[in-house]
């Protein structure tokens, strides 16, 4: 299965830039971002280039709606069972899906799609911080 990052400027570079940083490159993941100067034909172009009728792929998107979405659904249709598309995953989600790809082979692309959204929201937290309150003994003293 290759997975295809891809969104609205240095979206997919950086990510690459991210990924490489924390943990060297990841087989079957592609990068593509779509810059001010492509349009809607060019980055269509681009995907093209990337697919098979044989490979399984999941676009990893930056946001729903925009034109790298648009023209992934565009790509996958007429190839729901080779082709899926989500939106606002993050770089956790990458990091251990794509370096745990043998545990991704045996699945649909639409399962791997679900995994990548319930990885997502396991690795996104909030942080709070916790006041301590001092700890009075019982005995006064």
């Amino acid at each position: 299965m290759q997975i295809i990052v891809t969104g609205h400027g240095n979206f997919a570079s950086g990510i690459e830039s991210t990924i490489k940083l924390l943990a060297g490159s990841i087989t079957n993941v592609h990068y593509v971002d779509f810059t001010g100067e492509m349009d809607e034909t060019s980055l269509a172009k681009k995907y093209q280039s990337l697919l098979s009728s044989d490979e399984k792929t999941l676009f990893f998107c930056d946001l729903v709606g925009g034109t790298p979405y648009k023209q992934a659904v565009v790509a996958s249709s007429g190839h729901e069972e080779q082709i899926a598309v989500v939106a606002g995953c993050n770089v956790g989600s990458l990091l251990e899906l794509g370096l745990n790809s043998s545990v991704l082979d045996d699945k649909s692309v639409a399962d791997v799609a679900k995994l990548f959204i319930e990885t997502s929201k396991k690795n996104t937290k909030i942080f709070t911080h916790q006041v301590q309150q001092e700890q009075i003994p019982d005995d006064g003293i």
